[in-house]
């Protein structure tokens, strides 16, 4: 007879789980400000942040000086070595804890922003590889394909990394041409825009939301409608959130379920 109070509870396993979230939108949409936010709460800090971007100092106008001390970034471009961005974050996937020991912290929380540009990088050293060629070359199909592999393998190690991960994305529009409509998703290359969701627990369109009289603010949609690819896996999240209530909700809900 089988001893099911030894057996693995899903109860348990889910609440051990860090978060796994992907939040995209356009350019300006408070993408780095919601992951900024995490900083905030001592249950998601400190912060490592692949900036890819090299927007982060956006924050300065957003958090209390004192978060940003929470925060730790390096910026991801190619410097002496075409590629050498990516090849710099796939190493801190292969071995998570050397930026640990790099920085004297147990990091809970890392960060690669932003996912359209980390694949840009990707390109690059995908066509370095094939006999030098330039990253303004035009990608033939093989080139594609292996970015494409190389992302997935990126992402699914860094969100089985036992650390709490934050892929931004930006964002596209699409036509679905046999109904006609029009649809919003994550700007990735090919088949990347439907597979690299699913690697994530969480997938979040960040907007701004705009009342009259008011200034405006940035919220997230955690739900999907006819418009937005969105999804939770946190019951006390609305289909709309402030975002900056969000982190407190999740951390009391994380808290309640230990």
């Amino acid at each position: 007879m089988e001893d099911y109070e030894t057996m693995p509870k899903l109860s348990d396993a889910i609440a051990a789980k860090p978060i796994t979230l992907l939040p995209y939108s356009p350019s300006g949409g408070g993408k780095t400000t919601l992951w900024g936010r995490m900083a905030e709460y001592e249950e998601l800090r400190p912060i490592y942040c692949m900036d890819f971007d090299l927007r982060i100092d956006s924050l300065r106008a957003r958090l209390d000086p004192g978060v940003l001390d929470y925060i730790y970034s390096d910026p991801y471009r190619d410097t002496d070595i075409q590629g050498k961005a990516f090849t710099d974050a796939n190493s801190i996937a292969n071995n998570i804890s050397k930026m640990d020991q790099k920085y004297g912290v147990k990091f809970k929380t890392f960060i690669c922003d932003s996912g359209t540009f980390f694949m840009r990088s990707v390109m690059a050293r995908v066509l370095f590889l094939d006999g030098g060629k330039a990253p303004t070359t035009t990608p033939q199909l093989q080139h594609y394909m292996q970015a494409m592999s190389l992302t997935e393998e990126f992402v699914s190690k860094m969100c089985g990394s036992g650390r709490n991960f934050v892929f931004t994305c930006h964002e596209q529009t699409d036509k679905d041409e046999a109904l006609g409509r029009i649809f919003k998703g994550v700007d990735l290359t090919g088949k990347m825009a439907n597979r690299i969701p699913g690697y994530f627990n969480e997938l979040w369109h960040c907007e701004i939301s705009q009342k009259a009289g008011q200034e405006p603010s940035f919220v997230i949609r955690t739900r999907p409608d006819n418009l937005y690819s969105a999804r939770t896996s946190f019951r006390g999240l609305a289909s709309i959130e402030k975002q900056e209530e969000v982190w407190g909700k999740i951390v009391k809900e994380i808290g309640g379920a230990k």
